[in-house]
């Protein structure tokens, strides 16, 4: 009796399925084919071979979702890119002579591991001064770059004809170029972070370097095929040049719109709290109390208007209403900000320690001067944190209510606050005190909706000093 042995396959979720069926006569399993299945399987390899050099292995499941439209406006401002850098080499080696008798390769050469060497330099100055907001802020710091990029492309277009020796603007260029190297480099590997959902974050670096590859070798036969048209007049470089200046910017800001981070940074929190404060006050005298995400936006709302180029975007210490407010330093430094001296920081001491005891953080204020320090203690953990900026921000609000008159849900608005206007350290760590117990009712409903929207809670990048009070 002959036997009908048959099975199907497929590679990834995406891929086609295969069947083979077992032939007696060759004593080997052979694929089943279907009429046009012959010009359906070479469209099916081609498109198989290209998702496997391309696109990370398990593509989309291994991946965010918001991968495809990320790596769509990453490919255009690469291509742009290209197209501008290709435009500003041509002015750099004419600012380094070539095509000049005079000139010599060693004073070239010279002049470019100067360059090089304010690069080193500045390399290391720039991850010492911004290192830990990178991760913070990476989408912030990834425009940054790029436009820091397109400011040191356009610098070497510029340099021949500044009244200056070209090896000052190389110099110049070379602090440009390190700057976009450390942010660049650092953000770009944040982002794959977050792109990564199966523990590829390496498989998916290392496609997206093929995929940037591949724009660029495009870029290349633009350039090889139009730059002597582009290079034709000044008039011609520069409108090419600010074209694709725009173009690269343009596709930039998309890219970081296309991404939604379910971290919580500075930004995000901010809009956060603030749509919980608003979702409350839109609900008073509504039946349903504002539905379960309790006015908290989802991240994709939060991360579309998370502010990228203005406000909190490059100010680590940024609140609203004119506060400054820093997260995790030492005690001492806020005791000497906030105190002013005089047996201020004594009585500023006693009264935080008194107004947060028993919490794994305290406030060390000074309210009138819009000055807010966040201290954690030696067990901090990212609920403490998150609590110890919630408190802040609603002491922030409550005060401004308290002082000026702001509007304040009642829901948000602390009980047993102090008749009198602030007059000393007393009297505004009443107000905290009021704060402090108004976070106890409310904080757990905001930690519930948190969750209902699918906020990462265990992943706070609020940018803090590592200090820490040591326990008794």
């Amino acid at each position: 009796m002959a036997r009908r042995l048959i099975y199907s396959e497929k590679k990834g979720s995406t891929g086609a399925a295969a069947s083979y069926l077992y032939v007696d006569a060759a004593a080997a399993f052979r694929p089943l084919r279907e009429e046009g299945s012959h010009v359906r399987g070479l469209q099916e390899r081609v498109l198989g071979w290209a998702r496997d050099v391309f696109l990370p292995q398990g593509f989309p499941e291994s991946v965010s979702p918001d991968y495809l439209q990320y790596q769509f406006w990453d490919s255009v401002q690469a291509y742009c890119s290209s197209i501008a850098g290709a435009l500003s080499l041509q002015s750099t080696l004419v600012g380094l002579g070539v095509g000049e008798g005079s000139a010599t390769p060693l004073a070239a050469t010279l002049s470019w591991l100067l360059k090089d060497g304010t690069g080193m330099v500045s390399s290391i100055a720039f991850a010492y001064w911004k290192g830990s907001q990178l991760d913070c802020n990476s989408k912030q710091w990834r425009l940054f770059a790029d436009f820091t990029n397109n400011v040191n492309l356009a610098l070497h277009l510029l340099g021949p004809f500044l009244p200056v020796p070209f090896l000052a603007v190389l110099c110049v260029s070379g602090v440009l170029t390190a700057l976009v190297g450390v942010a660049g480099g650092s953000t770009r590997a944040a982002l794959a972070v977050h792109q990564a959902r199966c523990d590829n974050m390496a498989d998916v670096s290392a496609k997206d370097g093929s995929q940037e590859t591949l724009v660029n070798l495009a870029a290349l036969l633009t350039n090889l095929t139009l730059l002597p048209y582009f290079t034709a007049n000044l008039g011609v470089t520069w409108t090419t040049f600010l074209l694709c200046v725009f173009l690269h910017m343009y596709a930039n800001y998309q890219a970081m719109r296309a991404l939604t981070l379910h971290s919580l940074n500075r930004p995000r929190l901010l809009y956060v709290l603030g749509g919980w404060v608003k979702g409350a006050a839109d609900s008073e005298g509504t039946a349903d109390g504002g539905g379960g995400g309790d006015g908290v936006p989802s991240p994709a709302e939060a991360n579309l208007n998370e502010p990228l180029l203005f406000g909190p975007a490059f100010k680590s210490d940024y609140f609203p209403l004119g506060f400054r407010v820093t997260i995790g330093h030492s005690l001492h430094w806020a005791l000497r900000r906030c105190g002013g001296g005089g047996g201020g920081e004594a009585e500023l001491f006693e009264a935080a320690c008194d107004a947060f005891s028993g919490e794994q953080y305290m406030l060390c204020a000074n309210l009138r001067r819009r000055q807010l320090h966040v201290i954690y203690r030696s067990h901090v953990t990212p609920e403490d944190e998150l609590r110890a900026f919630v408190t802040a921000y609603l002491c922030v609000l409550n005060y401004s209510h308290w002082l000026e008159g702001t509007v304040l849900p009642p829901k948000f608005l602390a009980p047993n606050l102090p008749a009198t206007t602030p007059t000393s350290t007393a009297s505004e760590y009443q107000v905290m005190k009021a704060v402090k117990e108004l976070v106890r009712q409310v904080f757990p409903s905001l930690m519930k909706s948190l969750q209902v929207q699918k906020w990462r809670i265990d992943k706070l990048h609020f940018g803090a000093d590592e200090w820490r009070l040591i326990e008794d």
